[in-house]
């Protein structure tokens, strides 16, 4: 194997952080920083392959594959059987097989069950869930090692919401 020096700072456009597409035009893994100028925060996205059809602000993990072409691939939200996984959470939807960045850190929305959640609650993702709940119960603001994201806007129905995810490796909670 042969190595060469790598690396990359910008895109050839800001759109491929919102444009998915049946090419591949980056390094699978490769990691994008932007700065988020509303919120004065580091928002650090993956490119990845999608492993199906993304549904925009659900959270999915992102796992190794054999395959060729998709050594990067996103997968179903968590499952038991695969714990300590990264979660990312697209910013639009993705058609099967395409590739794309997905958020991995910093400030977007993400789809929240139908509880109440605050700001600065921590948040998980269930057993094969495919939405953010609370870490614990309302107010939870310890970090455990089921937390893979900030609450950053109150409420207490199933729709998408301001987060902040955390770059890290996730336990899956059975509920």
């Amino acid at each position: 194997m042969s190595n060469t020096l790598y690396a990359r700072t910008t895109l050839g456009n800001i759109a491929d952080l919102t444009t998915p597409s049946s090419t591949q035009k980056y390094v699978l893994g490769e990691q994008v920083l932007a700065y988020d100028s509303d919120n004065k925060v580091i928002a650090k996205y993956e490119y990845v392959k999608s492993h199906g059809a993304l549904g925009i602000n659900i959270p999915y993990v992102i796992v190794a594959s054999s395959t060729a072409g998709s050594e990067v691939i996103t997968a179903a939200p968590f499952t038991l059987a695969a714990p300590g996984l990264r979660v990312c959470v697209p910013q639009v939807a993705f058609t099967s097989g395409y590739y794309g960045f997905v958020l991995i850190q910093g400030i977007g929305d993400a789809i929240m069950t139908a509880e109440t959640y605050a700001v600065g609650d921590h948040l998980q993702v269930l057993n094969a869930g495919v939405a953010m709940v609370v870490d614990g119960s309302t107010g939870s603001t310890t970090y455990s090692v089921n937390t893979c994201a900030i609450c950053k806007e109150a409420g207490t129905t199933a729709v998408a919401k301001s987060i902040y995810l955390i770059n890290r490796q996730a336990v899956c909670a059975a509920s």
